[in-house]
C-alpha cells in the first residue's frame, strides 16, 4: 500500500526488489516477465510477480501476490521466470526486428518504426508510411519474414561505442535518445538480414520464431500505419482453427476441403437462379390475386373500387400488384393492405 515494511505475508500485493534479477522489466515495447520468488532450499515461500517495471533510480520493482508463507528483507531466494511466456515474447520481438527490415525492403526507406507493443507470440507494430499496405505488399512482406525464419540465421548481440553501431549499419528508433555505449541485436551473418539497437529478449535463431502470420494492417495517425501478427503457437493456434472450420465446412458440403471454393461458387449460381425463378413465380401469383380482387370490386359512379389484405405480403409484392391494377383498369381505385 505504497509503504516500505520488513516483511510481507500470506495474501498480501506487494513490490519486492531483489540485489540481482533475471525478470525483464517492461521497456522498449517489450511486456515484462511473469514468474516466481521462493526460499532458497525451501519451497514454503511463494511470490507471484505478475509485473516488472524499472523506476527512475534504476531498481527493478516486482510487483505481484504473496501466496505461501512470510518474506522478510534480506532473505535468501530463488527467483524463476516463467520460460514459456519468456519464449514466446522472444519469439514475437524477434519477429518485430525482421517485419521491421521486411517492410524498408518492400516500401522503402522512408519506413520508420513509430511504436511497439511485444507479448507472448503477438506483437504489434507501427510505422510511417503514407498509404494503406496493398495486399500485395502485405504478401510479400510476410513472404520475406517467413522465408528469414526458415532461413535460420543466427541472432547475436553486441555491446558498440555508439559510433561505430551507427557505421555498422545498426538502425536506431526516431527520436530516442542514447548513451556512448549501445546494444545492438544483428541476425544474419556476412550480409545482415536485420541490425538494430535494442535492449529487449531475443531468440538465438530465428528459426525459432515460428511462422509469422499478419493479422491486421490499419491506420492510427496520419502518416502512421499499424501491423498487428502472431508467432510460434499463437500462429499455430489460428491455422489450425482455421483448419478446423473448414473441415467442418467441407463435410457440411460433402466434398473435400480443397472442392469447398468451387463447390460454394457453384451453390451461390443455383440459389441466384432459385431466387430468379422464385421471383417470377412470386410476380405470375401477385398478378393472380390482383385479377381475383379485380373481378370482385365494386362499381361505383364509373369507377372500380377495391380493397384487399395480402397476408405477409412486402411493399415490394403490393406495387406489383399495384402496378398491375393500373394497367388492367385504368379507372380503378383500390386500397391494398398488409400485416
Amino acid at each position: 500500500e505504497g509503504q516500505q515494511v520488513d516483511e510481507i505475508v500470506s495474501g498480501v500485493e506487494a513490490i519486492v526488489v531483489l540485489d540481482r534479477t533475471p525478470f525483464y522489466a517492461e521497456m522498449g515495447g517489450q511486456v515484462a516477465d511473469h514468474g516466481q520468488i521462493v526460499r532458497s532450499g525451501d519451497h514454503g515461500l511463494l511470490f507471484q510477480v505478475t509485473d516488472v517495471q524499472k523506476n527512475k533510480g534504476g531498481k527493478y520493482m516486482l510487483y505481484g501476490k504473496m501466496a505461501e508463507g512470510v518474506l522478510k528483507v534480506g532473505d535468501m531466494v530463488r527467483a524463476h521466470i516463467d520460460t514459456q511466456r519468456r519464449q514466446a515474447i522472444m519469439r514475437a520481438h524477434s519477429a518485430t526486428h525482421l517485419l521491421d527490415a521486411a517492410l524498408r525492403s518492400v516500401l522503402g526507406d522512408h519506413v520508420h518504426q513509430s511504436g511497439s507493443l511485444v507479448e507472448p507470440d503477438r506483437l504489434r507494430f507501427d510505422f510511417t508510411h503514407f498509404s494503406a499496405m496493398t495486399p500485395e505488399e502485405l504478401g510479400r512482406v510476410s513472404a520475406l519474414v517467413n522465408e528469414a525464419v526458415l532461413s535460420g540465421y543466427p541472432v547475436t548481440t553486441e555491446e558498440l561505442p555508439i559510433e561505430e553501431a551507427k557505421k555498422k549499419g545498426a538502425i536506431a528508433l526516431f527520436g530516442e535518445k542514447y548513451g556512448d555505449t549501445v546494444r545492438v541485436v544483428t541476425m544474419g551473418e556476412e550480409e545482415a538480414f536485420s541490425i538494430e539497437f535494442c535492449g529487449g529478449t531475443h531468440l538465438d535463431n530465428t528459426a525459432k520464431a515460428g511462422v509469422f502470420h499478419i493479422t491486421s494492417e490499419f491506420s492510427v495517425a496520419s502518416g502512421v500505419r499499424r501491423i498487428e501478427a502472431t508467432t510460434g503457437l499463437a500462429s499455430l493456434k489460428t491455422f489450425n482453427h482455421t483448419q478446423e472450420r473448414l473441415f467442418q465446412v467441407a463435410a457440411a458440403l460433402k466434398v473435400k476441403p480443397g472442392e469447398v471454393r468451387e463447390k460454394a461458387q457453384a451453390m451461390v449460381g443455383e440459389m441466384k437462379q432459385l431466387n430468379q425463378a422464385l421471383e417470377k413465380l412470386r410476380a405470375r401469383e401477385a398478378v393472380g390475386e390482383a385479377e381475383r380482387f379485380l373481378f370482385a370490386a365494386h362499381d361505383v359512379g364509373g369507377l372500380r373500387v377495391l380493397t384487399a389484405t395480402i397476408p405477409d405480403a412486402d411493399a415490394d409484392r403490393l406495387r406489383k400488384m399495384g402496378d398491375f391494377l393500373k394497367d388492367k383498369e385504368p379507372n380503378v381505385v383500390g386500397v391494398l393492405a398488409t400485416v
